[in-house]
């Protein structure tokens, strides 16, 4: 179980949920990190252990949104008996939020977005990370960072979501430099898969425009996620599952 032992950040719904369920199906044990959504993470392990007639994880209550949150997380998990005994084998930066911090809105209203925006997709991940270090390289772990298609393209006043996200895929990148020969790093990058509640219309003309012409699934970005964790000769990748939105 031990080098199977996978760390989720949001991985209470949407993406987060999706890539829980495709783990532990694919056998590994998962700590489920959320915020708001207990209720939501307890319900998913308890279906999917009903199905697989075993334990597959445990969840961890934490806001991301401050050190302090993410220092809780990181004791956690270091003390969760799987970690003490052999060491951590995936950590998943998925934990995310997408909203504007440019445009109009109070000035205020906007600095705290973006301090929210910087917090939770960069500052979190490489404290935890930094936290974990030595728990991922006891396990021979895999690091994979959900990212963004948004890299090289400019969406209006999401300046600070993009940049954020482009940030995060950068240090997955020094991670796979840094943290090799012992711990890999690789990165996701969702396209057109969920819609946030204030896109829809723009959503629905993007998948319009798409190679494939639909949008994607959770499920299909959680198989993304799988493969970078169980390819052992793989590190310092970004794999787009998009669509083909990068080719318009």
């Amino acid at each position: 179980m031990g080098e199977k032992t996978v760390l989720v950040t949001g991985g209470g719904r949407r993406l987060g949920a999706a890539t829980v369920a495709a783990l532990v199906d694919a056998g590994w044990f998962v700590l489920v990190h959320v915020r708001t959504s207990r209720a939501e993470a307890d319900a998913l392990l308890a279906d999917l252990s009903t199905a697989h007639q075993r334990e597959v994880g445990r969840v961890f209550s934490a806001d991301l949104g401050t050190s302090e949150g993410v220092r809780s997380l990181a004791d956690a998990v270091l003390a969760d008996q799987t970690v003490v005994e052999h060491g951590l084998g995936g950590l998943v930066h998925n934990a995310s939020v997408f909203f504007p911090s440019e445009g109009e809105g109070a000035p205020a209203d906007m600095a705290r977005a973006r301090h929210d925006l910087w917090m939770l997709h960069v500052e979190a991940p490489v404290q935890l990370t930094g936290a974990l270090q030595e728990a991922l390289k006891h396990g021979k772990g895999s690091i994979v960072s959900m990212v963004d298609t948004s890299w090289g393209k400019a969406w209006p006043h999401l300046g600070d979501y993009s940049a954020s996200k482009a940030a995060l895929r950068q240090r997955t990148l020094g991670w796979a430099l840094d943290l090799a020969p012992h711990v890999r790093a690789n990165a996701v990058a969702p396209g057109a898969i969920l819609a946030a509640d204030w896109e829809q219309d723009a959503f629905a003309d993007t998948v319009a425009r798409l190679p494939l012409q639909r949008s994607g699934q959770p499920e299909d970005v959680a198989a993304a996620v799988r493969y970078f964790l169980e390819a052992p000769y793989v590190t310092g990748q970004v794999l787009a599952v998009d669509g083909g939105w990068g080719l318009i």
